[in-house]
């Protein structure tokens, strides 16, 4: 997959990548005797399905499809791991490395591949946020352009589908590991390469709103 496909993958393309990658990821671990395997797998399709019944009412779209299932598919690993013994702390963890680890590096390194190769890494992903806004995460989540210029564009996102889905299953203490997901592609922004900054001050793990500003960073000279 190249940096394009990246951008391009729908949420239900998104959410298959990603299953597909924690479960290899945890096999890989060894954190479950082979003896329980089967038990977990059986316990992660019961929540899931369980889970996913329960939050059917939040889709409205083919996008939701895909954004529901990825926050579902958190809950029920989350849970699965519960079920064959470990202790939340160690679920939690195992969940957020399962999630974000096999993903991470393949973000960071096409972020900036992409941002590199552009001339105006600014322009370029204030545009690919504002398309992602559409068409990847589409109606359900609530968006604000608090400032949008030639040099900054701060975006507040005041509802989101993700934290939704975790309050109807009452596990919204899941939020991080959602929000870590994005510091893949943050990490791809490299200030001194792309004059470009990025901050994110709060999101719904930590309060009731994301924030994300990408302020753009001009050359000058230094002041004696």
């Amino acid at each position: 997959m190249n940096q394009e496909e990246q951008y391009s993958f729908s949420p239900l393309d998104s959410y298959q990548w990603i299953k597909k990658e924690a479960f290899a990821y945890i096999k890989a671990q060894q954190w479950i005797d082979e003896a329980l395997f089967e038990d977990f797998l059986n316990a992660f399709e019961d929540y899931f399905k369980h889970s996913l019944q329960k939050t059917s009412h939040l889709i409205k779209n083919e996008l939701d499809e895909g954004n529901v299932q990825f926050a579902v598919l958190v809950v029920a690993l989350y849970e699965a791991f519960v079920k064959i013994g470990k202790d939340g702390k160690e679920a939690f963890k195992c969940v957020c490395l399962a999630i974000n680890e096999p993903i991470a590096p393949f973000m960071e390194q096409n972020t900036e591949a992409f941002l590199t190769a552009s001339e105006y890494p600014f322009k370029t992903i204030v545009e690919i946020s504002k398309a992602r806004e559409a068409f990847y995460f589409g109606k359900s989540f609530g968006f604000e352009r608090l400032i949008d210029d030639d040099y900054g564009y701060v975006l507040q996102i005041k509802k989101c589908l993700f934290h939704e889905v975790l309050r109807a299953l009452e596990h919204t203490f899941l939020q991080r590991i959602i929000c870590q997901v994005d510091c893949g592609w943050i990490k791809g922004i490299k200030t001194a390469l792309h004059n470009l900054h990025f901050a994110r001050p709060t999101t719904f793990a930590t309060g009731n709103t994301c924030q994300m500003w990408f302020i753009k960073e001009e050359k000058t000279e230094d002041i004696q």
